[in-house]
């Protein structure tokens, strides 16, 4: 079976390369990411942001668009012409041939992201001056491209091989080599090399055109070429809007108190009124509950929960640059938070200075760590470093603490809600006056939104313009999500090719 399965993808990917369409397609987008430097001679101080937004965009669209068009071709089309009949006919499976040929698809694409790849470090190392371009590297990478044509047309005169796979092959031996020129030439007596920054964001994107191509080879099963590019496009839409169209109701669950867990911890409220007895819009937008990073006596940083994000931090800047990021998260931008599991603690500790941390010690009521209360939080104290005083909140069964013979504005109360998750939540709405809790979500908008691809995800082209660093965790999640999207897809494919009709064609 495996040498079936090895045998089938060899040939889609061989008959994939093969195509003229394949070789159109990265040719055109080899030549636009090349050139895009040019453009960036007309912005001021943002050469690298144009470059790196376009060479991404290029290679994402373009990738979509060349999964689909080999998937047709190498289902649609052998449908067609009697090509699959003639492979069923024999003993191999039709999960077998479906999954074989999606592997093939994958790998031509594969060989397409290759090349986009290190055209995008190229490009975006020719535009590394904002005044000039480094035309040496430029001639060279066309030039690369040129002699690729050109050894092909040569192998095809002399062999009679495949013109399009001939010139496709001879990139992708000579493009490693024009990154490694690129990287080592050294510009106005200075070596910049290719951007690793990009690396991560450039992995994604393939992430996403392998998600793709398994997406538009099973639609191939039941759809010729045009039906397959107009759903693919529609899923493509659906997928960039799915966090407005669909996650914004999706269940998120908010708790009456702080879960346990060890993510970031995030909390929202409202001022209830007696008046609100229908469910109430959009309460406060979540807040980080954060504490500072401090120094202690040995002149190290420490802390217990990050304020300073860690794309800020930078491991090429000095010590003392470091230290002075970390004086900074020490003015009184926040607070610095404890906890209690006491309905009535004792008082909190006062003077504890501009550093709560290096001052602060535990006692039986008030806990730095929510893992160390004996019981559910019931009370947060939070201390200000600017006036270096407390404020207490409760946090829990908020409306209780309302006293039955309350009047006016004493009846009004502040509901605290807290959920975990490593991305900033949305801003919760609903809950009532005697009900002060935000509804859910639905749980069918969930199982639409995590069947739905979620293609913004794999777009980091912001973070990169911002100067932030991709962390390689965030990519392998990436991958993790692209893997069990494939896989899920393949299922898909493998579901509707079972009962599909592969003769009928050739009868008619």
């Amino acid at each position: 079976m495996f040498s079936i399965l090895f045998q089938i993808s060899k040939n889609t990917l061989r008959e994939s390369l093969r195509e003229p369409i394949y070789l159109l397609i990265t040719l055109v987008a080899l030549c636009m990411i090349g050139l895009f430097p040019i453009f960036s001679l007309f912005v001021f101080s943002a050469q690298e942001k144009l470059v790196m937004d376009s060479a991404m965009a290029t290679m994402m669209l373009f990738g979509w668009g060349l999964a689909i068009l080999i998937s047709s071709y190498a289902i649609s089309r052998e449908i067609d012409n009697g090509t699959a009949l003639l492979l069923l006919s024999k003993p191999v499976p039709r999960p077998v041939f479906i999954v074989a040929k999606i592997l093939g698809i994958l790998a031509a694409n594969t060989i397409f992201c290759f090349l986009c790849c290190l055209a995008s470090l190229i490009s975006l190392r020719i535009a590394s001056d904002q005044f000039r371009l480094d035309f040496w590297v430029m001639g060279v990478y066309f030039g690369s491209i040129a002699l690729s044509f050109l050894l092909a047309a040569v192998y095809n005169y002399v062999t009679r091989a495949s013109f399009p796979m001939a010139a496709v092959i001879a990139m992708c031996v000579l493009m490693p080599l024009v990154a490694i020129f690129a990287h080592f030439l050294p510009y106005h007596g200075e070596r910049i090399g290719l951007s690793s920054a990009m690396v991560p964001a450039l992995l994604l994107i393939v992430f996403s055109v392998w998600a793709m191509g398994s997406l538009a080879t099973a639609l191939s099963t039941r759809f010729n070429l045009v039906s397959n590019l107009l759903l693919c496009s529609v899923l493509f839409v659906l997928g960039l809007m799915s966090d407005y169209l669909i996650g914004r109701n999706s269940l998120e669950k908010w708790e009456d108190v702080p879960p346990p867990g060890k993510g970031t911890l995030w909390i929202s409220s409202y001022d209830f009124a007696p008046a609100e007895l229908a469910a109430v819009g959009r309460w406060e937008r979540p807040e980080r509950v954060q504490q500072y990073y401090m120094l202690n006596e040995g002149g190290e940083a420490e802390s217990k929960q990050p304020s300073v994000p860690e794309e800020e931090y930078d491991p090429d800047k000095s010590e003392r640059e470091i230290r002075q990021r970390i004086r900074e998260a020490q003015q009184p931008h926040g607070n610095f938070i404890v906890w209690s599991s006491s309905d009535k603690p004792r008082s909190l500790p006062e003077g504890l200075g501009k550093n709560p941390v290096l001052a602060w010690n535990d006692s039986d009521d008030w806990k730095q760590e929510l893992a160390d209360l004996p019981d559910k939080p019931v009370k947060m104290a939070l201390y200000n470093v600017e006036t270096q005083s407390w404020e207490l909140r409760h946090i829990a069964q908020e409306r209780e603490q309302v006293p039955k013979n309350a009047e006016g504005m004493e009846t009004v109360y502040t509901s605290y809600v807290f959920r975990r998750s490593a991305n900033p939540p949305r801003v919760p709405s609903g809950g009532t006056y005697l009900h002060p809790y935000p509804k859910k979500g639905s749980w069918l908008a969930t199982a639409i939104y995590a069947a739905v691809p979620n293609w913004q995800l794999f777009w980091m082209a912001d973070a990169l313009s911002n100067q932030l660093k991709v962390p390689y965790s965030y990519v392998l999640y990436g991958a993790a999500y692209s893997i069990v999207m494939n896989i899920m897809l393949i299922l898909l494919a493998i579901l509707l090719f079972w009962n599909r009709e592969v003769g009928r064609q050739i009868i008619t």
